[in-house]
């Protein structure tokens, strides 16, 4: 108990030296959601507004494990109230489980596969050339001082010595070419016609080394309820270049906007990627990396093309007679991408395209009942093809895709037809059903790399074969099926993830839900005390 009212005190301390001034009361509340633990608050101001806070939730959620540990709870929940004299109140109460909305999380561990990891490598030579990407970086500074009236100062060179040593702490070696650059200067400190084209900056190397770490400690996580787009990865390069993933130790930021997007190399390439390969990634790329280059030295040379091309503007040019403004000086802005141009990916309509591209790798088609069966058959020439959605409609032809490398399936069953077309495919992982039932689930026996299912739009024929699913991590039924389920002792044995697909959603019935896999118990946990940390 006194190290847990120790830790406490220590958290209001920290919170409070960057409270608003005069705060007149604080109140936080721990929270757990597939996006890992967290909190929110608000401080409570003179005149009754309210100041929102973003703590920075580690110090709370070891708090809150410590206590689901003493008590025996499979988690807890934090509540704390104080005001500045001192005195707070925190209370806690059992959990069941992490839940979000209808989703309970049975594993909060488990990560959504994604098929990056286990991708054939690279076995391709670099592309980088580092003597020419010095030359080209030089040349690229020469035009755009020539263009802008400026030339932005860089970094002091580095030394082999202090380039090897932030490769000992990346755990990586730089490609060539941009290990070449670093000993040529240190990147730029300066963020508006930085480097990368005017709007990212070139990190200095001990901030490459700092912002790899950070997004190893914090990994961008597939979403439990959309695998379709953890499966449509690699639609933004070429096919088998870049890991279909949304994270690996082996992308080396090395460019930024300062906005949690990145420029990096690319030191673990896909079986037809180049190491050292430039992708895009961070906070914004939620479908995976987008492929830039095949290396730093391509890159320069494809933007020295865009300036050769007159494909440019110049932001902020002084007028006639007026001097640049060292602090805001002209920047140069290209107007076209020097990124491949897409070929067809995807398709999205009220039926199949009318020619189906060799290239698709996703399909979405939507209509209605009155419109028939949609036949799948052209899907034949796609042989790339991952993911099928066929909203509202019923299909025919499924044997169509046994031979296609789906990943992701959703459709609508016509009357008769079952899985049996699907049976042994080897890397359908995700089902989303319809059918007017009642459906006959053996053919699932038979998927090796099924991790997520739906099947609250289907009546089934016997439930009690989902036990026999050992890979089966997410899983969507009806509150009545979750009922016959539970009742029959027939849970998936490694579910992660439960879905609630029906009900009003209403807090009781999913705490009602959520407490047949598992029921917490325990009253709630209460500590009073005093912490002097002033106003």
């Amino acid at each position: 108990m006194e190290r847990l009212e120790r830790d406490v005190r220590t958290i209001l301390a920290r919170l409070a030296r960057s409270a608003p001034e005069g705060w007149t009361e604080l109140r936080l509340e721990t929270v757990d959601s597939r996006h890992g633990p967290g909190a929110y608050g608000e401080w409570t101001l003179p005149d009754g507004g309210r100041h929102g806070l973003r703590p920075d939730p580690e110090g709370l959620d070891a708090l809150a494990a410590a206590i689901a540990a003493e008590r025996g709870w499979p988690r807890a929940r934090l509540h704390l109230a104080h005001d500045p004299a001192g005195p707070y109140t925190l209370t806690a109460t059992p959990e069941p489980r992490a839940t979000e909305g209808r989703l309970l999380v049975l594993d909060p561990d488990h990560v959504p596969p994604a098929p990056g990891p286990a991708q054939p490598g690279s076995v391709l030579p670099p592309a980088g050339d580092a003597e020419r990407a010095v030359a080209l970086l030089a040349e690229y500074r020469r035009r755009v001082a020539e263009l802008t009236g400026h030339e932005r100062p860089l970094g002091p060179p580095l030394t082999s010595g202090q380039i090897a040593e932030a490769e000992r702490r990346l755990g990586h070696r730089l490609p060539d070419d941009l290990r070449a650059l670093y000993r040529v200067a240190n990147g730029s400190d300066v963020m508006a016609n930085g480097l990368w084209l005017g709007y990212l900056r070139w990190l200095p190397l001990d901030e490459v080394v700092r912002a790899h770490a950070d997004w190893a400690r914090y990994p961008h996580r597939p979403d439990h309820t959309r695998p379709d787009e953890a499966c449509a990865m690699d639609e933004n390069g070429p096919l088998g270049t870049v890991r279909r993933c949304l994270n690996h130790p082996g992308w080396i930021p090395f460019a930024t906007a300062d906005d949690g997007n990145h420029h990096a190399v690319d030191l673990a390439p896909a079986e037809h990627g180049r190491p050292g390969q430039v992708i895009e990634s961070g906070r914004d790329f939620h479908g995976g990396p987008l492929y830039v280059a095949d290396s730093v030295t391509s890159l320069l040379a494809a933007w020295i093309d865009l300036i050769d091309r007159g494909a440019y503007e110049i932001e902020d040019a002084p007028e006639d007679g007026e001097e640049i403004d060292p602090e805001y000086p002209p920047s140069l802005e290209v107007t076209e991408s020097v990124r491949p141009r897409d070929v067809e990916r995807s398709a999205l309509g009220p039926g199949l395209p009318a020619a189906v591209s060799p290239t698709l790798l996703a399909v979405t088609a939507h209509g209605g009942a009155d419109e028939g069966p949609l036949d799948l058959a052209p899907l034949a020439a796609a042989p790339g093809l991952r993911v099928l959605r066929v909203h509202s409609r019923t299909v025919t032809g499924l044997a169509t895709l046994r031979p296609l490398p789906v990943e992701f399936l959703r459709a609508g069953l016509s009357a008769g037809d079952g899985l049996t077309a699907l049976a042994g495919h080897p890397r359908l992982g995700a089902l989303d059903l319809a059918c007017a039932g009642p459906l006959d689930l053996a053919p699932l026996r038979t998927l090796p790399a099924l991790w997520w299912l739906d099947l609250s739009r289907c009546a089934v024929q016997d439930l009690g074969v989902l036990r026999e699913l050992d890979g089966l991590r997410y899983l969507a039924l009806t509150g009545a099926q979750w009922a016959e389920l539970l009742a029959r002792g027939a849970l998936p044995p490694a579910l992660a993830v439960a879905r609630l697909a029906d009900g009003t959603g209403s807090a009781a019935e999913l705490r009602a839900w959520a407490d047949r896999f598992d029921p917490a118990e325990g009253e709630p946990w209460r500590v009073n005390g005093t912490a002097a940390v002033g106003g």
